[in-house]
């Protein structure tokens, strides 16, 4: 079996910051903290835990080199429950970029 990091397609890179995930089935929100993102995917953590499959929107406050809000569109891969001693939320979630939008519009 291949390590995790053998199985990624490109550089990761660390930046902890609040996140709001949004289901694309039912469109509730939820809060999340995103640890690490690449190009093809990111991993984040929230009291939320969509199961592997399922379509979410990420809403990403702030990117290295971005100045704006980013949204993603996105399919879990996978998801772990986590214990409250390693981590405030309760599940840790991989996913796998579907779309990258640009800035959210500003609703006038």
């Amino acid at each position: 079996m291949k390590a995790i990091s053998e199985l990624r397609n490109g550089e990761r890179f660390y930046l902890e910051t609040h996140v709001s995930v949004e289901d694309n089935r039912t469109g509730y929100r939820y809060d999340g903290t995103m640890f690490n993102y690449s190009n093809s995917g990111m991993y984040l953590e929230s009291d939320y835990a969509p199961r592997p499959g399922r379509k979410i929107r990420i809403n990403v406050n702030r990117l290295s080199n971005f100045s704006s809000p980013r949204n993603y569109f996105a399919e879990v891969r996978w998801r772990q429950p986590l214990t409250r001693n390693l981590s405030p939320w309760a599940y840790g979630i991989g996913v796998k970029h579907l779309q990258v939008a640009g800035p959210t519009p500003q609703k006038k």
